[in-house]
């Protein structure tokens, strides 16, 4: 079947098709042809693909006008970005783009620079986009709505008992009560996404970014603090130095009002997008909703605390 839905976007003669793994979302995969290589997407049956469509009309327009490679989608004969298949799945090819993903740890200074300022121009791209997003996740960054999903299954029957934290739950409470979810007014077209495998690179520069569909109106201060979070945080540990050096590249790169905004809200951004995150991984661990994968044994706890309990983090 994928061959077949392939063979609507592209004509040359399939050589190979590999299974590429990682997402939460997509069932992505590799395709190899005589002439080059391409990506293959089932679309999440969670996402409005006019929606996806209307989005791509507005980034895609920015990005072909810059140097920032992003995934440019094919059409089928019939002049359409997305095509079906008898279970009524949607389906998206696009050429690869040839880059290198910084997924492993150390990453350098200079890389992490690099990383800030990518996405400082990343930013100054979208802010030329002339309408707004149509947001596929409404509710992305939004902590209120997570934790009321948290508060739900506390109450639910179908409570993992076993893998509830009381220390945790209340620490929790009171982190909540002072968290200032409210961050800034959304009046930025932005990624949604920005952790380092969404990040391309080339010659140790930015390329690109990809996986365009988590883009909102939002906060730039809250992009930055997800790079921050994907790219300086291992095991629960911070590494401030590193932070500061992915900062120090946004600041110089992005426009001022941008820079404003991060310098004002950065602390408290990163505070909040790691709360955020954990709350969900301890969410996904006593809700048996298995959202995110359970790499071994107490994975989504541990997952929980550390980034719960991350507090007063120097970035600036």
């Amino acid at each position: 079947m994928i061959v077949d839905i392939c063979m609507l976007f592209i004509k040359n003669r399939i050589i190979n098709v590999i299974p590429l793994g990682g997402g939460h979302i997509n069932e992505t995969y590799l395709i190899e042809t005589e002439d080059g290589r391409y990506i293959c997407q089932r679309i999440s049956r969670d996402m409005d693909t006019a929606k996806l469509e209307h989005n791509y009309s507005l980034y895609s327009k920015a990005c072909s006008e810059s140097d920032l490679a992003y995934p440019a989608l094919l059409k089928t004969d019939e002049g359409d970005f997305f095509a079906l298949d008898p279970d009524g799945g949607s389906w998206r090819v696009y050429p690869m783009i040839e880059g290198d993903i910084l997924n492993t740890s150390p990453i350098s200074e200079e890389e992490l620079r690099e990383c800030g300022m990518g996405l400082a121009r990343l930013h100054g791209m979208l802010s030329s986009v002339a309408e707004k997003p149509q947001a596929n996740y409404p509710h992305l960054h939004d902590l209120k709505h997570y934790y009321d999903i948290y508060r739900r299954s506390l109450e639910s029957t179908d409570l993992s008992e076993e893998n509830r934290d009381r220390d945790l739950e209340e620490l929790i409470e009171e982190k909540y009560a002072a968290m200032p979810y409210y961050m800034a007014e959304p009046r930025w077209v932005i990624h949604g996404d920005t952790k380092l495998a969404n990040i391309l690179f080339e010659k140790e520069r930015v390329k690109g970014f990809i996986d365009f569909d988590t883009i909102m109106m939002g906060s730039v201060a809250e992009d930055v603090a997800d790079c921050i979070r994907s790219a300086c945080l291992r095991d629960g540990v911070l590494d401030e130095r590193g932070a500061a050096h992915l900062t120090e590249g946004y600041l110089c790169a992005a426009r001022p009002d941008m820079a404003e905004e991060v310098r004002e809200l950065l602390p408290a951004a990163l505070s909040k997008i790691c709360f955020e995150l954990g709350l969900r991984y301890y969410t996904d661990a006593v809700s048996k909703s298995e959202i995110f994968t359970e790499k071994y044994p107490g994975y989504r706890i541990v997952n929980a605390k550390n980034l719960i309990a991350l507090q007063n983090c120097k970035v600036l």
